[in-house]
């Protein structure tokens, strides 16, 4: 709830962010960091030999990658300002929270990669199939989180 009162020497008191800007600037480091993580790949296994063979793709390998690092740093550094000076630039972190998620959304539905991401089977010798890895899930994490601490950031501006 906000004071009625002004303080004693006049002058008001800065909404500064308290823990959403935290949670803003904190959320949006490891946003930056998801991009370099394995985002998708290519798993091959082999009956014959026993054996599997993975080639991984991280964020930074495409485009949606650095949008996503990019998103992260803003995030933030919009958390250090709401930090610093007013939890309203946390706030905006949800701009850059929504611009990743984007980001990812399209990392999925790029029509250039359908090559790589077909399924391959021969049954009893070999199995070729993509998946998606930990890194995209991490990436998609953090975005919702950085959002949803934005949001609260605006909701507590009040």
């Amino acid at each position: 709830m906000a004071e009625l009162t002004p303080p004693p020497d006049g002058t008001p008191r800065p909404h500064t962010g308290g823990l959403p800007a935290a949670g803003v600037t904190v959320t949006g480091l490891a946003m930056a960091v998801t991009a370099l993580l394995p985002w998708a790949g290519v798993t091959a296994k082999t009956a014959l030999l026993d054996a599997e063979l993975t080639h991984s793709v991280r964020g930074v390998d495409y485009g949606a990658g650095w949008f996503v690092m990019g998103a992260g740093i803003a995030a933030m550094l919009l958390g250090l300002l709401g930090l610093r000076r007013d939890r309203l630039y946390a706030g905006f972190a949800i701009l850059p929270g929504a611009v990743a998620a984007f980001a990812l959304a399209m990392f999925l539905t790029d029509p250039r990669e359908l090559a790589d991401r077909l399924d391959f089977r021969i049954p009893g010798l070999l199995d070729v199939h993509p998946a998606i890895q930990y890194g995209w899930f991490a990436a998609l994490l953090t975005s919702i989180v950085v959002a949803a601490l934005a949001a609260t950031a605006f909701l507590r501006q009040s």
